[in-house]
């Protein structure tokens, strides 16, 4: 989804100052299971990420995100990440918003959360944590109590960022 109008900006400067607003949705459908509707390009982890050739050839890049962010320790009880391929188009980062709520349709809300950006993501670390790439790919990680253990709902991801 974009926040994109119709509207053209006279001034360069007041269009390149927007930040736009990038929304993923995951429907929850067992433990640690998630559909995406929208067929976003996103990698989505709950458990730890494979390897870093997964998260390179995912991205088409070298190492802008390292593997040990996403490792057993990071990605521990109630930890989901989601790494975004933008093709560099990101030129920062403002924040990122991660929404769980749970039952048939995602009516109840269990747990927000607000994330703000770091120059990279700490490794081996159950932080909550949101980073552009160098390449201008962008990467949340988060942690929600009982996210786990829940079998339906919806994750709402929202990446407040410029475009280069």
């Amino acid at each position: 989804m974009t926040n994109a109008t119709s509207l053209i900006y006279w001034n360069e400067r007041v269009q390149l100052s927007q930040p736009r607003s990038l929304t993923l949705l995951y429907q929850i459908t067992a433990a640690k299971t998630v559909a995406d509707p929208l067929r976003s390009p996103a990698l989505t982890a709950f458990d730890a990420v494979a390897s870093q050739a997964v998260i390179d050839s995912f991205l088409g890049t070298t190492s802008e995100f390292a593997v040990a962010a996403f490792d057993a320790t990071a990605m521990g009880t109630d930890a989901f990440a989601v790494i975004v391929k933008m093709d560099g188009q990101a030129a920062e980062l403002f924040s990122a918003r991660v929404r769980v709520s749970t039952g048939t349709g995602g009516v109840t809300l269990t747990g927000t959360t607000i994330v703000q950006p770091v120059a990279a993501l700490t490794v081996s670390s159950l932080t909550n944590q949101a980073a552009r790439g160098a390449t201008g790919n962008l990467a949340v990680r988060t942690v929600i109590s009982g996210l786990d253990a829940l079998t339906s709902g919806l994750i709402e991801v929202v990446l407040l960022w410029r475009s280069k």
